[in-house]
């Protein structure tokens, strides 16, 4: 994968966790591969911070089983889908709990030019993972690793203990259930930035008419508040739909908070988000998926539990 992820592991923390000193060439080799699998845990799972954990449990098995390893991606690409697979098992009862639509934690990243934003892997979107977390665990695993990764089948069938025919199969089932959602937006980086900062303007004004503009006719809503903050319970099709619910729901908060409103375009996730900041606290992180039709899905991160993630912003409003 080629985007910088933020809050990988910690250097320090390596020998801490493992329990006992470590050859550094261990970390090294341990290090050369952190932000793929990173990647890799972090699609399969949804959440950043559950893959730094599944990163850490694989470094430990790592620093005991290295010295007779071959192939040390192949290898920590095993233990990384295994330990995933096994967390999105124990993950799946408290999803059942989630108060709302869950979308996944925001991957941020460090890169700030539009342009080369744009060429960045876009199968980090939050739209894609959204498509992947209604997969079963080993179909998106199989998805991820051959489509993503580049694995072959016979590789893939040793990691999820399947044949290569069944790892096949999974692959293609996914592939026909991703076909149907529009998972990545379709406009250049700089066409995206400023469709961002419309719908700002637009959602801040109450602009029905803008927002009309805006908004492809078949556009859906996801709004994540995680039962912390004010989202609508259910996702929301459909242009009026999404016009009537943000005019009802949003603007009129924005205009009570406008001496204390700031907002920033953030890239996250593979594409130019908007954030929006109360005295200076980060209170909603959109997300959108846009082609020439405009925008065709949004994504309304309202959980304070995840926009932690954006706590360190420059929140200045622009």
């Amino acid at each position: 994968m080629t985007a910088t992820l933020r809050g990988t592991l910690p250097k320090g923390s390596l020998t801490e966790q493992s329990g006992y000193p470590l050859d550094h060439s261990l970390i090294q080799s341990f290090n050369e591969h952190r932000q793929s699998l990173l990647g890799l845990a972090y699609r399969i799972v949804g959440s950043v911070s559950d893959a730094e954990d599944i990163l850490q449990e694989a470094f430990i098995r790592w620093s005991q089983n290295a010295r007779e390893v071959e192939k040390p991606f192949a290898w920590l690409s095993t233990v990384v889908t295994r330990l995933a697979l096994d967390h999105c098992k124990t993950a799946e009862e408290k999803r059942k709990q989630y108060f709302g639509p869950w979308l996944p934690e925001p991957l941020v990243s460090d890169q700030e030019d539009p342009e080369q934003q744009h060429q960045l892997d876009q199968s980090l979107t939050m739209a894609l993972l959204v498509v992947l977390d209604r997969l079963s665990p080993s179909e998106r695993a199989a998805f991820i690793l051959h489509d993503l990764f580049d694995f072959n089948f016979d590789d893939i069938a040793g990691m999820l203990d399947k044949s290569a025919a069944a790892c096949r199969q999974l692959a293609s089932r996914s592939r026909a259930k991703l076909s149907s959602t529009p998972v990545a937006s379709t406009i250049s980086g700089e066409r995206h930035v400023a469709m961002a900062e419309a719908f700002f303007h637009a959602i801040r004004a109450g602009d029905t008419e803008a927002l009309v503009n805006l908004l492809s006719e078949d556009v859906i809503f996801h709004s994540d508040g995680g039962g912390k903050a004010a989202a609508a319970r259910q996702i929301l099709e459909g242009r009026d739909t999404v016009v009537q619910w943000i005019l009802r729901a949003i603007s009129p908060n924005l205009d009570k908070a406008a001496q204390a409103l700031s907002h920033q375009l953030r890239w996250f996730n593979g594409a130019p988000g908007l954030l929006l900041f109360v005295e200076g606290n980060p209170v909603t992180a959109f997300h959108f998926v846009i082609s020439t039709e405009g925008i065709q899905a949004i994504y309304a991160l309202r959980n304070p539990d995840k926009l932690r993630f954006f706590k360190d912003s420059d929140n200045t409003e622009r």
